[in-house]
């Protein structure tokens, strides 16, 4: 027997995956097995997925802005109760998901050879001690199938030659990029199942699919019309989506029947479709928390909102450190750069929050709406000389301002105490409103030669007063 391990962590809110012949939800926890057959040595490969609720866990420092840990354990015995295998490894989580119904899914992948058996798993709370445990039957095929089980998800998508990497809590599946999940949870908003069986044939095969799908009564309530399909010699997989907009909230059955002309094969899984107040009241919260980390703030962005997000990053990064940012990235790809590049930054990190991102954004964001320069190509306020500033040391601990007088234009002083004592002279000198950095004791920034000229002695000698420095000493 084989015995290999696929483990993923993801977080995977109001979304969840059920596929029959076995499930079992225990206290909250869910457990749930898929076969497929592999003709090499008659064995049944199985793909487990254990969904391990955050609620049911205790965030590390007793609050609930700590991080969430816990120990999985997995045993594999035979009928006869001997123990063939024992695993366990650590997972974590983030804690301020638990109000969202937010759960992480754990992949298991093993194959065994005919014969019953059972899978144990065992959870335990890192910091309360509480152990959560739930067991599955598995059956290994004791004839080759014609069919694997049905494997429904809440999503799939195909994979592209620039995006062939499963993203967290998800498998790839020849082409396919299937959600990993141990329930099925459909909603109004999200209400397309999609399904997947792998079917078996020595020779090229001709025959017809159909999908059904069942309500808790067994009364069929949606079903398609039969497909042709071809079943290539060694097998296929195939493979499908179900639009179920407007099916009534409950528990319902899918079923997949083949149909050629040696036999009819059918395979069912269960899900759930949820109302549509309960999804708006979970999607709200979820959201909300999501956004509240790195990757949850970069995760609905399209390109365009990712690259303007990215712009304003060298004022803060290091050098070199935006090269690796470029138009041929994936938009996946750019939000993991984006939530790397705050993760590196992030003051506390035991907190979902990154306050030096919230700072950031929210100091942009302010730049913009203050410091926008107009003219016929307006410069957008986080561009100009006090948006960069601003930015990067948010707002001024102090602030000195001054109207045209005589031949003096117009300047502010900033002065941060928080900041060494550094201070920026602005002057605009268009009179249009577009301030530009006369003088400074920043290094990292650039004055203008003949500075004190361009204000005159007498705003010179106010600029002095104010930050306690005497300009006018050679």
């Amino acid at each position: 027997m084989r015995w290999r391990l696929a483990i993923a962590f993801g977080v995977m809110a109001a979304l969840a995956a059920a596929t029959l012949p076995a499930e079992q939800l225990v206290e909250g926890l869910a457990v749930r097995t898929v076969r497929l057959y592999r003709a090499e040595g008659r064995q049944t490969r199985i793909k487990a997925f254990v969904e391990i609720p955050y609620r049911i866990l205790t965030p590390a420092v007793g609050t609930s802005t700590g991080h969430l840990a816990y120990k999985i354990r997995v045993t594999l015995s035979d009928s006869s109760g001997l123990t063939l295998l024992r695993q366990e490894w650590w997972g974590h989580g983030r804690s301020e998901l638990q109000q969202a119904g937010a759960f992480t899914v754990e992949i298991i992948d093993f194959a065994v050879a005919p014969g019953a058996y059972r899978l144990n798993v065992a959870v335990q709370d890192s910091v309360s001690g509480d152990a959560r445990e739930a067991s599955t039957e598995i059956h290994g095929f004791s004839m080759p199938p014609r069919i694997s089980d049905l494997w429904l998800t809440p999503k799939m998508r195909l994979a592209s030659v620039d995006d062939t990497v499963p993203l967290p809590g998800e498998l790839l599946e020849g082409n396919t990029l299937v959600t990993a999940a141990a329930r099925t949870i459909l909603t109004p908003l999200r209400s397309t199942a999609y399904y997947l069986v792998e079917a078996y044939s020595d020779t090229q095969l001709a025959g017809t699919m159909q999908m059904m799908v069942s309500d808790s009564t067994g009364k069929s309530v949606v079903r398609t019309l039969p497909t042709a399909v071809t079943v290539a010699a060694g097998g296929s997989i195939l493979k499908g989506q179900m639009d179920l907009t407007g099916l009534p909230a409950g528990q319902y059955a899918m079923t997949f029947t083949l149909v050629s002309r040696t036999d009819t094969v059918s395979r069912s899984a269960d899900f759930v479709m949820q109302g549509l107040d309960e999804t708006l009241g979970r999607d709200v919260v979820k959201r909300a928390a999501r956004r509240a980390t790195d990757e949850g703030y970069f995760a609905e962005m399209d390109a365009a909102q990712l690259d303007e997000a990215k712009a304003p990053l060298y004022y803060i990064a290091e050098g070199g450190e935006l090269a690796a940012y470029n138009q041929k990235l994936s938009v996946n790809a750019k939000r993991k750069f984006l939530a790397e590049f705050w993760i590196k930054r992030d003051p506390t990190p035991a907190t979902p929050q990154n306050e030096a991102r919230e700072r950031f954004y929210q100091a942009i964001a302010d730049a913009n709406r203050s410091f926008t320069e107009g003219g016929r190509r307006p410069v957008p306020g986080w561009k100009s000389d006090r948006g960069r500033v601003y930015a990067r040391y948010g707002a001024p601990d102090d602030k000195w301002e001054r109207q045209q007088e005589g031949t003096a234009p117009r300047y502010q002083v900033w002065r941060y105490t928080r900041e060494r004592g550094r201070y920026y002279v602005f002057a605009d000198r268009t009179g249009f409103g577009t301030y530009v950095l006369i003088t400074t004791n920043d290094k990292k920034e650039v004055g203008q030669a003949g500075w004190m000229q361009i204000l005159g002695v007498d705003a010179v000698e106010d600029v002095g007063r104010f930050l306690g420095v005497n300009f006018l000493v050679q």
